[in-house]
C-alpha cells in the first residue's frame, strides 16, 4: 500500500481501479467476519476528513447516516465490506492486514487505530459500493474484549 499521503487512485494496469484511504478505524471485523447479520462479512467504519469524504462522495458513495439520516459521527465515516462467502457459496478471502513495515497482522483492530484502507469501487443494481481489499494499520489500538468474570454491577 501507499504511504500515508491521502486520498490516492492506483490502477493495476487493467480494469481494477483501487482507492487508498486514511482515517480512523471503527467496528472493524477484518481477520475475521461479522457473523451477526446475514450475509456475513469482513468490514470496517472509516472516519476521515472533509476533503477525502467529498472525493469519495464524488465517487458516488455514501457517508454513514443514522435513521434520520444525518451523519452518524462528528467526523465524516464510510463503511467498506467483504462478504464471507461468494456466490457459490466458497469461502471469500479475508482482506490483507499489514502493518506499516507491510508483515502481515493477525490482531483485533480497535476503534481509534489509524489505518489506511485499500478498496475496490464498483456498481450494482442497488448503487456504488467499494469492496475492502486490504487494511494497513498506522498506529494500532488492539481490541481487547472485556473480563466478564470480575465486573462488579
Amino acid at each position: 500500500m501507499p504511504p500515508k499521503t491521502g486520498h490516492l487512485i492506483q490502477t493495476d494496469g487493467g480494469n481494477n481501479m483501487y482507492e487508498y484511504v486514511n482515517g480512523k478505524a471503527m467496528w472493524a471485523n477484518i481477520t475475521s467476519p461479522n457473523t451477526r447479520f446475514q450475509p456475513h462479512k469482513y468490514g470496517l467504519t472509516v472516519l476521515t476528513d472533509p476533503d477525502t469524504a467529498s472525493k469519495l462522495e464524488g465517487m458516488g458513495l455514501n457517508q454513514v447516516r443514522d435513521r434520520a439520516g444525518q451523519p452518524k459521527y462528528d467526523e465524516p465515516a464510510f463503511t467498506f465490506s467483504k462478504r464471507a462467502t461468494r456466490n457459490d457459496g466458497t469461502a471469500n478471502p479475508a482482506p490483507k492486514l499489514v502493518d506499516t513495515d507491510g508483515n502481515d497482522l493477525d490482531v483485533s483492530v480497535g476503534n481509534g487505530s489509524e489505518v489506511v484502507v485499500k478498496i475496490k469501487p464498483y456498481k450494482n443494481d442497488y448503487g456504488q459500493f467499494a469492496e475492502l481489499m486490504a487494511v494497513k494499520v498506522e498506529n494500532l489500538i488492539e481490541y481487547v474484549e472485556g473480563d466478564t468474570d470480575n465486573e462488579e454491577f
